[in-house]
């Protein structure tokens, strides 16, 4: 632990206070572990951190200074508080610990307003507080939509409309003599009915992604982890679509080859179309293709 003390401040200016305040949580320090300070200097700096210091006596604690607050540079107290301290060599530790004392309560409390992440006093759980501000937002408008898949995949094209899906509606069996067709019963006890909903559109330059990853798979990939969770409490019914303006590869028989995604080599200069999902996005999904 003492190394990473050593290594942490020597590298003190390369962390932003985010990051420096999620690793001291890693260390086990409590948020009332962690001291903020503001460093006494006349001169601006270049970074917002100045520096860190570890102490076990007589408490354990994580000391911060930073290039802000009561006695930084830009200081909102009068310069008599300035003159004050270069005037009585004697009484001038005792002057800026009382002023830090004060320093620590607002810096604390500024990167606690503009880091809402960090502030579990306001904000418990974070990633709650996120979804149901999403939930404000009507997330099955064309653009929030649009807003939403261009977060997820900022390397590619997104178009967002709307269109008319068909969704599968099992029926009961037809029992002759009881069952009217057309009311609640087909042939086959199944049917397709018109809905309204969203069509996505992908278009990638690449038929892969810089880390080599088909774009069908990586699309696959974040719609599970990052949009399915946030649009099934609203429910939805989509078809997304990804477009390849230029591939490269060939189907060829071997395990490495993906049927219906790679094309049979011809002549014609055609953009490829993939069908990556459609169905129902809901609490309990539907059928899904």
């Amino acid at each position: 632990m003492t190394g990473l003390r050593e290594k942490i401040s020597g590298a003190i200016h390369e962390f932003d206070i985010v990051s420096l305040l999620h690793l001291l949580k890693t260390m086990d320090y409590a948020p009332e572990d962690i001291r903020f300070r503001s460093s006494n200097s006349t001169c601006s700096q270049p970074g917002l951190i100045q520096g860190i210091q570890f102490y076990s006596e007589p408490v354990r604690e994580a000391v911060i200074t930073m290039n802000m607050g009561l006695l930084s540079a830009q200081s909102p107290l009068p310069s008599y508080f300035r003159k004050k301290m270069d005037q009585e060599e004697s009484g001038r530790a005792s002057l800026v610990d009382f002023i830090r004392y004060f320093d620590h309560c607002l810096i604390r409390n500024y990167l606690l307003n503009i880091y809402p992440e960090i502030n579990a006093f306001f904000f418990p759980d974070w990633e709650l507080t996120k979804r149901r501000y999403l939930q404000i937002l009507n997330i099955r408008s064309i653009g929030t939509l649009h807003w939403l898949f261009s977060k997820v995949f900022p390397e590619i094209g997104v178009q967002v409309e709307n269109a008319v899906l068909s969704s599968d509606v099992q029926t009961r069996p037809i029992r002759l003599g009881e069952t009217a067709l057309g009311f609640d019963a087909v042939f086959g006890s199944r049917t397709r009915v018109p809905i309204n909903g969203r069509r996505i559109t992908f278009y990638s330059d690449e038929e892969m992604t810089d880390t080599r990853v088909p774009w069908p798979k990586e699309i696959k990939n974040r719609l599970t982890n990052l949009v399915f969770p946030v649009l099934r409490p609203a429910g939805i019914d989509l078809e997304i679509l990804l477009v390849l303006k230029s591939q490269k590869r060939w189907v060829r028989l071997h395990e490495k080859t993906y049927l219906g995604y790679d094309r049979i080599q011809s002549d014609e200069d055609t953009y490829r179309r993939v069908r990556i999902f459609r169905g129902h996005i809901g609490q309990s999904f539907g059928n899904s293709e």
